[in-house]
């Protein structure tokens, strides 16, 4: 199997969660450096379901006219010039409104669903009429080793950034599927119980030990921590 070189990008407090009112109230020009930072390192960047439902998903949107649509569950690639932001989507959770994300300001991205057999046809009718990339990746659990292959193979993916949230990192790091940490700490601390960089799902501890590369001061008292892969 082939993979891309997955780089895990997240912006944090300096108590680590990724999460909160110090992203978006308190430091928009580290927010703008992450963005640049994450389309430098990258080919595509993605995020598990519970994110892009929250910040992507356009919930007026009924998929129930494609309920009648018999689909033949083969991966419905779809190449592009732009970056591809990858949503890991195993049931279809997301409804996205257009095949292509206009996220940060002014800049294309071609969605790409990465989901399993368990997504209803209807979904995967309407992913199909929207012109959205998908691939499947496992029955009912998306496999992360069949997924990245694909996205090698398929569409030519050499660099991916992991852009959260805490439970897919934590799978990232479970089938020890990330070659770098950059962790971008702004100034602040949080205090709340918001999520941290990997949380698992059943809450046992999941140890992996990473190399120290570099560090690197930014501009707004940030820092930039870079460990890779042992």
């Amino acid at each position: 199997m082939f993979k891309p070189y997955v780089s895990l990008l997240m912006l944090t407090s300096i108590d680590g969660k990724i999460d909160g009112s110090f992203i978006d109230d308190y430091n928009q020009e580290l927010g703008d450096y992450y963005e640049e930072l994450k389309l430098e390192i990258s080919e595509a960047w993605g995020n598990g379901s519970s994110t892009h439902k929250i910040y992507f998903s356009d919930e007026t949107i009924d998929i129930s006219k494609y309920k009648n649509s018999k689909v033949d569950y083969e991966d419905n690639i779809i190449k592009s010039e732009y970056p591809y932001v990858v949503s890991f989507d195993s049931t279809g959770k997301v409804k996205w409104k257009d095949n292509l994300l206009i996220y940060p300001e002014n800049i294309k991205n071609q969605v790409l669903v990465i989901t399993t057999k368990k997504a209803s046809p209807e979904y995967i009718a309407y992913l199909k009429e929207k012109k959205i990339a998908y691939i499947f990746a496992g029955d009912e659990k998306i496999d992360l080793n069949i997924a990245l292959d694909k996205l090698y193979r398929l569409f030519d993916i050499k660099k991916f950034a992991l852009t959260g949230g805490a439970t897919i990192n934590a799978e990232f790091f479970r089938e020890n599927l990330v070659d770098e940490i950059n962790v971008m700490i702004a100034p602040f601390i949080d205090g709340s119980k918001n999520a941290t960089i990997s949380e698992t799902v059943d809450g046992k501890s999941l140890t992996k030990e990473f190399k120290f590369s570099e560090v690197k001061k930014l501009k707004n008292d940030g820092l930039l921590l870079i460990y890779k892969k042992q």
